[in-house]
């Protein structure tokens, strides 16, 4: 039986329903560091990251030559409302263009890629982790996902072969044991300095059907630590004091034996 198998059988994940006030009250506990693996920093530059062919995408980091399709895929609102970070489309180009030069100057900090049609080269997606390294905007101290496919393009499963070319290069990274601070509730029964099993978060805000199934489908055959939702005050640049609800699950490493750095 593979590692993965093996692990998706043997974790029973947490269940986790948080309200408002909970939630707030997990950002005043003390979140504790645990021994956990994470990508080696620093990660590869940009013309250092795979170009990855999958049977219809080139998935390749975006940039300054993108601009112009990059911003038109920023300024989606149907996409871009339901990202758990901006909220909201770009307000101009020169927006989406600070972007770009933001994932290529500080690339330890993303590992984000668009998903670019093998047949015209159209740019219809993009996915990654916008946050990986201070994961200042993380929920939970685990780097969080988020992918987003042109409507056009929705059903089709062009999501799917973005989603997996993403998380098989996140995964195949080489990685090094750190302390992580992580969210309380998400490591019961442990100690600090105990280890923890990797993981990513794919959060979704609610309603959001399409997302649920989506998700549900490319992790079926994952490891699968926690899921749930919790509610929360929207800090998002005009949807401030909001209460807003999250869903989402937090996947592990399925081959956590795999590309560890001996220290």
């Amino acid at each position: 039986m593979d590692t993965m198998s093996s692990l998706k059988e043997a974790l029973v994940p947490l269940k986790i329903y948080l309200s408002v006030d909970e939630y707030q009250n997990q950002g005043v506990t003390p979140w504790f560091s645990y021994s956990v693996t994470l990508p080696e920093t620093p990660l590869p530059n940009l013309s250092e990251r795979p170009k990855i062919k999958t049977e219809r995408l080139v998935v390749r980091p975006i940039t300054e030559a993108d601009l112009d399709a990059f911003h038109e895929l920023r300024s989606l609102p149907e996409l871009q409302l339901r990202s758990k970070i901006r909220g909201r489309p770009d307000k101009d180009k020169e927006e989406t263009k600070r972007v770009i030069d933001g994932m290529a100057q500080d690339t330890d900090s993303n590992w984000y890629f668009g998903a670019f049609l093998q047949s015209t080269n159209e740019l219809i997606g993009e996915g990654g982790m916008p946050d990986c390294l201070h994961m200042i905007t993380s929920a939970s101290g685990w780097p969080e996902a988020e992918f987003f496919i042109k409507p056009a393009y929705w059903r089709q499963g062009y999501g799917t072969e973005l989603f997996n070319a993403v998380m098989d290069s996140w995964w195949n990274l080489p990685r090094q044991r750190k302390r992580q601070q992580i969210l309380p509730v998400l490591a019961p029964n442990k100690e600090p300095g105990d280890e923890l099993l990797e993981g990513v978060v794919v959060l979704w805000e609610e309603p959001n059907d399409a997302a649920e199934k989506f998700f549900a489908k490319v992790l079926q055959q994952a490891p699968i630590y926690a899921e749930g939702g919790f509610e929360s005050i929207d800090t998002r640049e005009g949807r401030e004091g909001n209460l807003v609800q999250w869903t989402g699950t937090l996947a592990t490493n399925p081959r956590p034996q795999d590309n560890i750095i001996q220290e």
